[in-house]
């Protein structure tokens, strides 16, 4: 709908940052139309008066004007094309006014009308151009035209002009400084908010930067732990977790395509010999080699983790003919037997193997593994570097194994363990030098069990060390009570496990029993097998010296078995030599057990060791002793192993 605000403001809007623009559009805009206006009124009353030649001019004027508007309409930036035009084309009416009506010196205002005009929509160029334009055309009319103005109207008329132009010129100048004032405070702000932004930014971005740094190292550090969750540290295989994990899938798929897979368990045979011979460090490069030789000799879809300790595992899946299993056993057991050189020992390494079928042998994760575990050990027990397939009886064994050694940690608790004392005898003077004491465990159901029972079980976990100390705690008991009832106690010999030997807290043990004992130190001889002697040789000599620092004597058992080397022997700090039975059983009459037994004795007394006979017997194995010059036995021919309180009686009688 055309209304008057349509017609002052022609319909366009501007945006903010057109704010002049839109100023001196739309002031240009009104200034026409109310031009048009009033120019329109005064032709109608110059017609009205007849004036008809003046009212043609004003006609003219007003076309004029109706074509600016137009150009206005038709484009904002066409307001630069009339700022110009319009003021000259009102000049030329307002002289034409003047000329047709020289005595109307009223006119003459309409100059400083279009000064104003000027100045304020076209900026101080176009203003003094028109005011020099408008003085010309008053001097020109005063020359050509009469206008009937003396001098003083004329000057009057050019000063008021004059200073009507100053006037409108210093307020745009006060504009333009303002404006220019504004626009340096606007440039000084912009630049200060630029700064600020920038700096901001670069904080912005600094943070952001941090944030993302820190973000992925979160990220790395996720993705080492999510590794370290799921990988062994050591040799880059799946752990237990991720093998387990692995397992539950597979079976998963196996059920579905009907198809079987195997599990093989993996135990390096004598691991601990080598980690305690040459250190862990070597260990661990046994353990990697071992990792190596594995992966590249399993097909890709093949998982192989380490469960921990020298304990491997493999997955074989999508099987077909199970009979493929045992091959890759037994090629994988020649792999690992063949020489390892590790920083310049030549190692060989043996490894038993148990396998378990799905489904045949379990149809989940716990199963599978505790059936290949049992076929492990079935193969261990049978020599080592062996495979075993999975078979019922084996987790019946397991079973019993578990069985009884829960058993024997309850008997600790309940003191059901107690020492049998076999006495040790001078066979030369019928006298008491010394007992060996010897376990048994009376069991609630079973009855009297001696070591061979259950010892073996004992020494495949850590109940050894718990039972070892038993012993000697019952041991140093004994020996004081015995002291109070007046029997001056003989050395008695106390076995110590390779586990306990190997305990660090050995040595501290012996050393807290001897203080809270106060016993003598010459009653404690402690005897280790002549296998753990050689085979841990460096170490054993080592342990061995600090117990002989405290002042206990020290013997080596079962002598003649390990196949001693007479250059290591002379090393060990020992007191005394112990012959096994096995080589007492057959003589006399077994040659080579003679020739055994008198070089054993004959290399003892020659180092000054002791030499005690074990198992005798029979009245010709204590003759034909006595004639090899060992007069130390123990032995059913003098006494077997006995309570405590019997060895009083047997005191007594032989004092």
């Amino acid at each position: 709908m055309l209304n008057l605000e349509n017609i002052l403001v022609s319909g366009y809007h501007f945006t903010r940052d057109q704010y002049e623009l839109k100023s001196k559009f739309m002031l240009m805009n009104s200034a026409l139309v109310i031009i048009f206006l009033f120019v329109g009124t005064l032709t109608i009353l110059l017609s009205v008066r007849e004036e008809y030649v003046f009212a043609s001019y004003n006609g003219i004027y007003l076309s004029l004007d109706l074509f600016f508007i137009y150009l206005l309409r038709r484009s904002q930036e066409n307001y630069k094309l009339i700022l110009p035009i319009f003021p000259i084309v009102s000049i030329a009416l307002v002289a034409v006014a003047i000329t047709k009506y020289p005595t109307e010196q009223i006119r003459f205002t309409w100059f400083l009308v279009i000064i104003i005009f000027s100045f304020f929509l076209g900026g101080r160029k176009l203003g003094l151009a028109i005011t020099a334009l408008i003085l010309c055309t008053i001097l020109g009319l005063e020359y050509i035209v009469d206008t009937s103005l003396d001098t003083y109207t004329l000057t009057l008329a050019i000063v008021i002009l004059l200073i009507g132009t100053t006037v409108v010129n210093l307020y745009e100048q006060r504009e333009l400084d303002t404006r220019q004032k504004l626009y340096d405070i606007n440039s000084k702000l912009e630049e200060k908010v630029k700064k600020e932004i920038q700096k901001r930014i670069l904080v912005y971005q600094k943070s952001n930067l941090e944030l993302l740094d820190s973000a992925n190292k979160l990220q790395r550090q996720k993705d080492a732990f999510e590794h370290l969750a799921h990988y062994d540290m050591l040799t880059g295989l799946p752990n237990r977790i991720f093998f387990n994990d692995r397992l539950k899938h597979s079976i998963d798929k196996a059920q579905r395509v009907n198809k079987k897979l195997a599990i093989l368990f993996f135990d390096l045979d004598n691991f601990k010999e080598i980690n305690d011979s040459l250190g862990h460090h070597i260990g661990d490069e046994v353990l990697k080699v071992v990792a190596k030789r594995l992966q590249k000799n399993i097909r890709q879809s093949d998982t192989l983790a380490r469960l921990g300790g020298d304990e491997f595992t493999l997955l074989l899946e999508d099987l077909n003919d199970m009979y493929k299993v045992g091959e890759i056993a037994q090629k994988l057991i020649q792999i690992l037997g063949k020489v390892m050189l590790i920083k310049q020992h030549e190692l060989y390494v043996s490894v038993s193997i148990g396998v378990s079928i799905y489904p045949v042998d379990g149809e989940d994760v716990e199963s599978l593994l505790k059936c290949a575990d049992s076929a492990m050990y079935s193969a261990k027990k049978e020599g080592n570097n062996l495979f075993h397939f999975y078979k019922h009886e084996m987790t019946e064994q397991a079973i019993e194994r578990v069985s009884l050694e829960t058993s024997m940690r309850q008997g600790l608790q309940r003191n059901e363990f107690v020492v049998y004392y076999q006495p040790i005898i001078d066979a030369n003077t019928n006298t008491l030098v010394g007992m060996e004491a010897l376990l048994r465990w009376q069991h609630p159901k079973l009855g009297l069990l001696s070591p061979d029972k259950f010892i073996h079980i004992a020494e495949s976990s850590s109940i050894i060390i718990e039972i070892g100390e038993k012993v000697l705690d019952i041991v140093s008991d004994q020996l004081i009570l015995w002291e109070k009832q007046g029997f001056s106690p003989p050395c008695v010999s106390v076995n110590l496990s390779v586990k306990q030997l190997r305990h660090k807290g050995l040595v501290s043990k012996i050393e807290n029993i001897l203080d809270k004992t106060h016993f003598k130190k010459d009653w404690l001889q402690l005897e280790i097998t002549e296998g753990y002697a050689m085979q841990q040789f460096g170490q054993a000599i080592m342990v061995l010296k600090r117990l002989r620092r405290l002042g206990v004597t020290l013997a080596i058992d079962d002598f003649g078995t390990g196949y001693s080397s007479l250059s290591y022997l002379k090393k060990l700090p020992v007191n005394r030599l112990k012959i096994d039975k096995t080589f007492i059983n057959d003589i006399p009459g077994d040659q080579e057990d003679e020739a055994l037994v008198h070089a054993i004795v004959s290399m003892a007394q020659s180092m000054h060791l002791g030499i005690v006979a074990e198992g005798v017997e029979t009245k010709e194995q204590e003759v034909f002793l006595l004639g090899m010059g060992c007069h130390i036995m123990q032995g059913y021919l003098y006494y077997k192993p006995m309570e405590a309180d019997k060895i009083l009686v047997i005191f007594n009688n032989l004092k």
